[in-house]
């Protein structure tokens, strides 16, 4: 039996756009129609007469700073507003909204408007990302390297592109293959907490406690609040038995009981049952809402200590 764990999200994040749903196939659809169905704010009355445009761009720059203010029902306003004056649809506003559904977990409106994005501009970089990602969420790994390749080929690919390769290849196994495709996409963003997060976490699923270390606290000076960071360099710092700085990494993404736990959850998958036992009972006392769950951490690492003993009394 598994010691429980309340609070484990330490698995490498694909940034930005992630998306879970089914597509809704676009090719029969008349424009008005599909422009129509991307918009799900509220009624369109409440925008029409606010701001009368002349042009589509007139319209996107509308859009561009209602997104900028939060505004999203009015941004997907504007951006369909601006696509029915066109005289043939525009990729880079049908990406605008796909993102923007994105954001709103509005799953199929969202490949919809990234696909309808690349009928019109097969090349473009966010568009063709956004789609992967999708597969890649979806665990339909073979669909999301050919569309993140097919990116890459346009020699088109952005620091998205290549952090979702190196995801997916750390998914499958290919810690080098990660690696590369993080380092690439640190050639574009240098600083880019996400992927030096990622790049940690790759690290450190190879052992290379080191280089784990030295990419997530780089990760951690971009972004100082990043919490998954802190999350992985606790787990770093725990395999190296440097407990007091787990529990300081731990401690900047929770409770001082959830920390105590989270080192005693990794020193007994470890194998490191009497430190287990300490940092559960440490748990216990930090909160009485831990209790249960250190509590019975605390027996499973008993059970493993009196396991040991007696095998090592066999012989």
């Amino acid at each position: 039996m598994k010691p429980i764990h309340p609070k484990r999200t330490i698995l490498a994040a694909v940034a930005l756009s992630v998306s879970l749903a089914g597509c809704a196939t676009t090719g029969q659809m008349q424009e008005p129609d599909l422009y129509s169905m991307l918009y799900d704010g509220e009624s369109g009355a409440a925008h029409g007469t606010a701001s009368p445009v002349s042009t589509p761009e007139e319209a996107y720059r509308h859009g561009e700073a209602a997104a900028r203010a939060g505004d999203y029902d009015r941004a997907l306003f504007e951006y369909i507003r601006g696509l029915q004056m066109e005289d043939e649809p525009a990729a880079e506003p049908l990406y605008r909204i796909g993102s923007i559904h994105d954001q709103r977990n509005n799953h199929e409106l969202a490949e919809m408007a990234y696909r309808r994005a690349l009928e019109v501009d097969p090349s473009h970089p966010e568009a063709g990302t956004s789609l992967g990602i999708m597969e890649l969420q979806r665990r339909r790994y073979s669909e999301a390297e050919a569309q993140l390749r097919a990116v890459t080929d346009e020699g088109n690919a952005n620091w998205r592109t290549y952090n979702a390769l190196g995801v997916l290849a750390d998914l499958q196994g290919n810690a080098d293959e990660a690696v590369r495709h993080y380092t690439r996409a640190l050639r574009k963003d240098p600083d880019n907490a996400t992927v030096l997060n990622n790049l940690g976490y790759s690290r450190y699923l190879s052992g290379d406690w080191r280089g784990a270390r030295d990419a997530l606290r780089r990760a951690l000076r971009s972004d100082p609040n990043y919490e998954m960071a802190w999350r992985n360099l606790g787990l770093v710092h725990v395999r190296e038995q440097a407990y007091d700085d787990a529990l300081e990494a731990f401690g900047r993404s929770g409770t001082d009981a959830e920390a105590y736990n989270d080192i005693g959850y990794v020193a007994m998958l470890e194998g490191r049952y009497t430190d287990a036992k300490f940092f559960f009972e440490k748990a216990m006392q930090r909160s009485p809402t831990f209790y249960l769950t250190a509590s019975e951490n605390v027996r499973q690492a008993e059970r493993q200590i009196r396991r040991n003993s007696a095998s090592r009394q066999a012989y």
